[in-house]
C-alpha cells in the first residue's frame, strides 16, 4: 500500500475532499473518504470504463438519479434484532426503496448506452412489494393515515366523537351558574391530558373534582369536574386503543422490512458503489479528464498532463507532455518557481488516481503504468523534535526510499540531496540514483546539480528534461520541455525578485566566464524553443481558424440547400394544387363541350379552347419547368399542318393548320391553340422517332400477306414500348362513358408527356367496355394506330395504342 506521508505529500486526501464532495448520499461521502485503492489492474480498468460509462450517461442528459437515498443501515440492522421501527424511520427506509427503483429503472432503461453500470444495478432487487404500501400508509407529514388498517379509521372517528362531546360540556359548565363565578377565567384547558376548569383558589370547595396542578403563581387550580370524569376515561381508553392499533401497524410494515433487510442491504451497497462511480465522473467532466491506458508496465506517457489539484482549485495550469520508461529516471531541472515539483506531484497523482481508477487530467490516449507503490521525497525534511536537520531528514528519506526500491516503485524526489556541501551533495545525489536504476524504480528527480544534468545526456537509463524561462520578461513559462537540461536562472531570478542590479552583476562575474556561458547557452536553448512553441501554437490557432470558417461555409452551404428544398418542395405543392384545380376545369369544359357538340359553333369551340388553355396557363406559374428536348427555330414555310412542335408553354403539339399574320394554329390531342409563330420549335427528336416508327413499319411489310393482322377487326401488328405504370391506365369496373372519358384524358396526359404507346386495361367481361374504349380509339385524331394486347402484355383484355 502506498504511505499515508507520499499521499500527503502529493496532495490527495484535498483530492478525495473534492471526490466526496460531489456524491449524492452520505454513505458514497464515507466511501469514498474510507475506500482503499484498488489492489489489480483489472479492478482499476473496470472502474475507470464505468466512470466512463457514467460520463457518457451525463452527456446525454441522464445522469444517474441518485436523489432520495439516504443512509437506512442504521434501522436495517435495528429490524435483523426484531425492532420495530417507528413512523419516521419507516418512511425513511420507504423513499429510499422508492429510490432505489428509480436508479434500477434508469439503469435497466439505458443498459444500451451504459452495461457495466447496469450490471452493478443488478443487486438492486425489487422491493415495491415493500415500500409502495408502507408509503402508502403514511401522509406527507409522516403520519399514519386512517386507512392504513381496517380498525384505524373507526377507532379516530371514536376519540374525534368523544372529544367533540367533552368539548360540549366544557362550553356548557363554562356558563353553568354553579361554577361560573370561582373560575379564574372563561375558558377550559388540559392537564396531563385531560379535560379541566381554572378555579381560583378561594372556590376550590365550591367546585367538587380532581385537582390536577396549579398555576406558577398559586392563584388558580386546574380541576377536572367530577361531571366529566367519565367522559375523560373513555378518551383516554380510546386514544389508548388507536396508539395500540398504530403500533401494530408499525409493528407489521417493521416486520416487511426484516424479511428483506439482505436485499436492503444490498441494493445501498450498489447505490453505495455507483453514487462513488457518479461522483467520479462529475469530478472528470469538471477537470476536462479522459479514461487512461493503464499499462501493465511502470512507465508514464501523458499527454498534455495538468495538476489536478490546481484545476479544481480553478488556478492558471499549463498542460505538459511527461513521458519516463519504465526502469528509467527524468531528471528536471530549471529556474525555481519555474514548475519542477508540479510535474512532480502531476505524475505522482496520476499514479495514485490510476490505482484509484479515475480518469485522469490528461488527454485521451496517455498511457500510466499500474505501481505497486508511490514514495515521496518532497519539501523540507527537517524535524527539530528528532534533531534532524534538512540534510539529515533528506538522508533518512533516501535510506527507507532505497531499502524498499524495486521494480515497479514510481520514486519522486524534489532537490535531491540538498542542504550541503554543492559537489558532495551532486555526487551522493548519482550514486543514489545510479543505486534506484540498478534496483529497477522509475523516477523523476528535479534537480539544479550540473552533474546530474551530464548524466542525462550521457546515460541510457536517466533523460533530461527542463522547464521553460522567458528572458525578456523573466518570469518562467511552467512548460516542461523533454530531452534538454535547463538553467537554473539564479541570477535572473535574482533580478526579478527585486535584488539590486550591482549585486546580481558582481554574482555573475564570480560564477566566471565558463559558468557564465554555459548558463546563457541553456538559458538562450530554452529561449529559441519557447519561440518555435509559441509559432508553432500561433500556426495551429490559424489553421483551427481556417478549419473554423470552413465549417461555417460548408453549414450556411447546407442551409441554403436546405432553404432551396423547401421552397421548391412549396412551389411544387402550389403547382400540384394548380394542377388539380385545371384538371377539375377541363373536365367541367369537356362536358360542356360535348353536351353542346350538335350545336356547337366556331365562337363556341374558341371560348372552350381559351378555357382549356387558362388552366394550363395558370400552372405554368407555378410548377417548375420540364426540361424539353432541344428545338429549332421553325419558318412559316415549315409550318405545314401535322409538322411535330414544342410550344415552351404548352409542350409538344402538332400543326393543326397552315400559319397566318404571324400567328399559327396547334393541335394538342383534342384541344386547339393559337400561338405565335416565335415561340414555335421544330420538334426534331419527335420527328425522328416518327421516321424510325416508319421505317420500322416498312421493313415489317412482307409481300406474303398484310402489314396488320386483324383480330376480331382490330390490328394486332405494331411494336409497343415497355409498359410502365405511367403508360398504363385501368379501367375496369367503370361504366363505358365514365371510361371513355377517363381514357380520352389519360390520352391528353400521355401527349404532354410525349408518350409513345399506351396501355388501357379494359378486362374482358362482356366486351361492351372494350368495344366502347376501341370505338373510340378507332375515332381519335391523336391515335396513329392500336391493337390489343399480346399474352405477355395480357392478351385481349388490354389495348395498346400507339400516340402520333
Amino acid at each position: 500500500m502506498i504511505s499515508q506521508k507520499t499521499l500527503d505529500d502529493l496532495g490527495w486526501p484535498t483530492l478525495i475532499d473534492h471526490w466526496a464532495k460531489r456524491c449524492a448520499t452520505r454513505r458514497g461521502e464515507a466511501c469514498v473518504r474510507t475506500q482503499p485503492l484498488l489492489a489489480e489492474p483489472p479492478a482499476a480498468r473496470e472502474r475507470a470504463a464505468e466512470i466512463s460509462e457514467a460520463r457518457g450517461l451525463r452527456a446525454r442528459d441522464l445522469a444517474l438519479p441518485l436523489g432520495g437515498i439516504v443512509d437506512i443501515a442504521g434501522a436495517i440492522e435495528r429490524v435483523r434484532k426484531a425492532a420495530a421501527l417507528d413512523a419516521a424511520e419507516l418512511v425513511a427506509v420507504a423513499t429510499t426503496g422508492r429510490a432505489l427503483a428509480r436508479l434500477r429503472a434508469h439503469l435497466r432503461e439505458h443498459a444500451g448506452i451504459a452495461p457495466k453500470l447496469a450490471a452493478r444495478g443488478t443487486a438492486i432487487a425489487d422491493l415495491g412489494h415493500v415500500f409502495h404500501p408502507i408509503l402508502e400508509a403514511f401522509d406527507p407529514d409522516g403520519k399514519l393515515v386512517d386507512h392504513a388498517s381496517d380498525a384505524l379509521g373507526p377507532l379516530r372517528r371514536a376519540v374525534a366523537a368523544i372529544k367533540a362531546q367533552l368539548e360540549k360540556r366544557m362550553e356548557g359548565l363554562l356558563n353553568d351558574e354553579r361554577f361560573a363565578p370561582y373560575l379564574q377565567d372563561v375558558y377550559y384547558t388540559q392537564r396531563e391530558d385531560r379535560y379541566v376548569l381554572p378555579v381560583r383558589t378561594d372556590g376550590k370547595g365550591f367546585v367538587r373534582g380532581i385537582v390536577h396542578g396549579t398555576s406558577g403563581s398559586g392563584q388558580t387550580l386546574f380541576i377536572e369536574p367530577e361531571e366529566i370524569v367519565d367522559l375523560n376515561n373513555r378518551l383516554k381508553l380510546a386514544e389508548a386503543e388507536v396508539a395500540d392499533e398504530e403500533r401494530r401497524i408499525l409493528i407489521k410494515f417493521s416486520g416487511w422490512v426484516a424479511e428483506e433487510a439482505d436485499a436492503f442491504a444490498a441494493a445501498l451497497a450498489a447505490a453505495e458503489l455507483l453514487d462513488v462511480i457518479a461522483a467520479a465522473a462529475i469530478m472528470a467532466d469538471d477537470t476536462v479528464s479522459a479514461e487512461p491506458i493503464l499499462d501493465e508496465a511502470p512507465q508514464v506517457a501523458l499527454l498534455h498532463a495538468r495538476h489536478p489539484l490546481m484545476l479544481l482549485g480553478e488556478r492558471r495550469c499549463v498542460a505538459n507532455d511527461i513521458t519516463v520508461a519504465a526502469g528509467a529516471t527524468l531528471l528536471i531541472s530549471g529556474p525555481n518557481a519555474g514548475g519542477k515539483t508540479v510535474a512532480l506531484k502531476t505524475v505522482g497523482l496520476a499514479a495514485v488516481m490510476a490505482r484509484a481508477g479515475l480518469h485522469l487530467t490528461a488527454e485521451s490516449g496517455s498511457a500510466i503504468g499500474w505501481f505497486r507503490d508511490v514514495v515521496t521525497d518532497i519539501g523540507d525534511a527537517q524535524n527539530l523534535e528528532k534533531d534532524l536537520s534538512t540534510f539529515s531528514g533528506h538522508m533518512v528519506n533516501l535510506r527507507e526510499l532505497l531499502a524498499a526500491a524495486g521494480p515497479g516503485m514510481l520514486v519522486l524526489i524534489d532537490e535531491i540531496a540538498v542542504g550541503t556541501d554543492p559537489d558532495q551533495g551532486a555526487a551522493l545525489a548519482q550514486a543514489v540514483l545510479e543505486a534506484l536504476a540498478d534496483r529497477g524504480a522509475t523516477a523523476l528527480v528535479t534537480t539544479h546539480y550540473e552533474r546530474l544534468k551530464t548524466l542525462g545526456a550521457t546515460h541510457p537509463r536517466f533523460a533530461n528534461a527542463s522547464v521553460g524561462f522567458d528572458l525578456e520578461r523573466l518570469e518562467p513559462t511552467f512548460k516542461l520541455h523533454l530531452g534538454t537540461p535547463g538553467s537554473s536562472g539564479a541570477l535572473a531570478v535574482a533580478t526579478r525578485m527585486g535584488i539590486a542590479r550591482p549585486i546580481v552583476e558582481r554574482a555573475r562575474s564570480l560564477v566566471g566566464a565558463q559558468g557564465a556561458r554555459v548558463e546563457e547557452l541553456l538559458a538562450s536553448v530554452a529561449d529559441q524553443r519557447r519561440r518555435i512553441e509559441e509559432e508553432r501554437a500561433a500556426l495551429l490557432a490559424e489553421l483551427e481558424a481556417v478549419e473554423a470558417e470552413r465549417a461555417s461555409l460548408r453549414t450556411h452551404r447546407d442551409r441554403t440547400l436546405a432553404r432551396f428544398e423547401k421552397q421548391t418542395r412549396a412551389a411544387h405543392g402550389e403547382a400540384l394544387s394548380a394542377l388539380r384545380a385545371a384538371r377539375r376545369e377541363i373536365d367541367e369544359v369537356r362536358k360542356e363541350v360535348r353536351a353542346k357538340a350538335q350545336a356547337a359553333t366556331a365562337d363556341d369551340v374558341r371560348a372552350a379552347t381559351r378555357k382549356l388553355v387558362a388552366p394550363g396557363a395558370q400552372v405554368a406559374q407555378h410548377e417548375p419547368r420540364r426540361h424539353l428536348p432541344p428545338g429549332t427555330p421553325a419558318t412559316a414555310e415549315q409550318l405545314v399542318p401535322g409538322t411535330p412542335v414544342i410550344v415552351p408553354r404548352l409542350g409538344r403539339c402538332e400543326i393543326a393548320a397552315p400559319p397566318s399574320d404571324g400567328k399559327v394554329e396547334v393541335r394538342l390531342g383534342l384541344m386547339r391553340a393559337t400561338v405565335p409563330v416565335a415561340e414555335v420549335l421544330l420538334d426534331s427528336h419527335r420527328a425522328a422517332r416518327r421516321a424510325e416508327r416508319e421505317r420500322a413499319a416498312a421493313e415489317d411489310e412482307k409481300p406474303q400477306g398484310p402489314s396488320v393482322v386483324l383480330v376480331d377487326g382490330v390490328p394486332a401488328g405494331g411494336r409497343a414500348t415497355s409498359r410502365t405504370i405511367d403508360s398504363t391506365i385501368d379501367v375496369r369496373g367503370q361504366r363505358a362513358d365514365e371510361a371513355v372519358a377517363n381514357v380520352d384524358r389519360f390520352l391528353d396526359e400521355s401527349l404532354m408527356a410525349s408518350r409513345d404507346t399506351a396501355f388501357i386495361v379494359h378486362g374482358h367481361g362482356t366486351g361492351a367496355l372494350r368495344t366502347a374504349i376501341r370505338g373510340h380509339l378507332a375515332a381519335h385524331k391523336a391515335i396513329e394506330k392500336f391493337r390489343a394486347g399480346e399474352p405477355s402484355e395480357g392478351g385481349d383484355g388490354v389495348t395498346v395504342a400507339f400516340l402520333k
